[in-house]
């Protein structure tokens, strides 16, 4: 009886012995691996939008759902730095006050590769190019190259904690740059084969040129037989500044990521598959981004430094960034059509364009009549003046097709940026297609 009650004794005496002892938690990245991913998204909250003076909330929830292949081709900084993604599912829906908005990724564009860097994330398509929509759908999910820098990459015992290192924060939190942070990781239990570990801290950065402030907790699971990570729930409060390109925001996201290693390449992602994907420098033509007029009146490759802001049946609203600083906004417009093969007398549009109103021209800089790159009619005036008593230089275009179609392109900066704009607003013009109608 004594012998018993001393092995019990032994054994209560041994556990907790046993459950401190370390545990390896690190999974060094290597190209070639593979995995697939399900990650889905719910987000909850409010914009805050100012209309003539006056600041209202808007309600925004959000819903996403990601289910894709990832293949590792580059490592650098210990994480996957360039990987190829090929997408089963990529949908979301979102309600702004009352309207509701939805995105898809087409089928000819489920191929992605994702690049990380110092500058953030940056997708692109191998296909060709992609719809902001589909950018932002394919680039703004939760991005699991940062998975590997949340672990400590040593044994720790429960209790333990560590701190994530920048280059694996900036990737989590989606940065264009990160200003700082307190993220750090902790062990919280070992059991059945399974680490179980947090992530909790605040993290601050810059995205598309605008302030962003998040307060991150997460629980994620490391499988100790396949020394990866397998699961992630990811929640985080995001209080974002007004950008130039996107307004205030106070929104609750919640992130559930799962992770299959896969002992073989899919099919998608093998060799051949990827035999379009570039090995070094992208090309710039793979970078480019594709809009279509609603009406199908044109349509428009352009630089993603552009950005899209707003949209009509008739006009189209892009902002220009220049590393998150606004330079410049674009409207392109509808004119009014003439007959195949002419197009609306220059001096017609000069009176026109002097008559806008808000607007007052004390210096030109330009005006001719000239043609695009493949030969259409263009006329360009650029002057210096003011707009609504604010000094602003001011490009104006009218572009016209063979077929009698026309647009007017107006850009305004200031004139301190000028140069910075450079030639963008030509090979924005020059990028805009009318379409074939019968």
């Amino acid at each position: 009886m004594f012998r018993r009650h001393a092995t019990l004794v032994a054994l209560v005496a041994l556990s907790p012995l046993a459950s401190a002892q370390p545990v390896a938690l690190s999974e060094p990245p290597a190209s070639g691996e593979c995995f697939r991913y399900s990650v889905e998204l719910d987000l909850a909250g409010k914009m805050f939008i100012t209309q003539e003076n006056a600041k209202q909330t808007v309600r925004l929830e959000a819903k996403a759902r990601h289910v894709f292949g990832e293949r590792t081709l580059t490592v650098a900084d210990g994480l996957p730095a360039r990987s190829a993604r090929h997408y089963e599912d990529a949908v979301a829906s979102a309600a702004v006050d009352v309207e509701k908005l939805s995105r898809a990724l087409p089928a000819d564009r489920r191929l992605i590769v994702a690049v990380r860097s110092s500058e953030g994330p940056f997708c692109f398509s191998p296909a060709g190019p992609l719809t902001r929509d589909e950018l932002d759908l394919v680039t703004e999910h939760f991005n699991p190259q940062c998975l590997a820098g949340l672990l400590p990459g040593k044994a720790v015992s429960v209790g333990d904690t560590w701190p994530i290192g920048p280059v694996a924060a900036q990737a989590a939190c989606q940065f264009d740059g990160l200003v700082k942070h307190t993220l750090t990781g902790k062990l919280t239990s070992v059991a059945d084969g399974k680490a179980r570990f947090t992530v909790e801290g605040a993290a601050e950065g810059i995205e598309h040129g605008a302030k962003v402030s998040l307060a991150i907790t997460a629980t994620g699971v490391f499988d100790l037989t396949a020394k990866r990570i397998v699961e992630l729930s990811w929640k985080q409060k995001d209080d974002r500044d007004q950008g130039p390109v996107a307004p205030a925001s106070q929104v609750d996201a919640t992130v559930t990521l799962k992770r299959v290693p896969l002992a073989e390449t899919p099919k998608e992602l093998a060799d051949a598959a990827l035999a379009a994907v570039p090995r070094g420098d992208v090309p710039s033509t793979m970078t480019l981004l594709r809009h279509a007029d609603p009406k199908g009146n044109y349509s428009l490759v352009y630089a993603r430094d552009w950005h899209v802001t707003g949209q009509t049946d008739q006009h189209l609203v892009l902002r220009l960034l220049d590393k998150g600083e606004f330079v410049a906004q674009a409207t392109v417009a509808l004119w009014k059509k003439t007959e195949p093969g002419k197009h609306t007398p220059a001096d017609e549009f000069k009176k026109a364009v002097a008559s806008a109103p808000g607007w007052t021209a004390t210096r030109v800089l330009e005006d001719q009549e000239t043609t695009t790159t493949d030969g259409r009619w263009l006329y360009r005036i650029v002057a210096e003046g003011k707009m609504e008593e604010l000094p602003v230089v001011q490009g104006f275009h009218l572009l016209a097709g063979a077929g009698g179609d026309q647009v007017a392109v107006t850009f305004a900066m200031k004139p301190e940026k000028v140069k910075a704009v450079g030639p963008r607003d030509k090979e924005l013009v020059n990028a805009i297609a009318f379409s074939a109608k019968k």
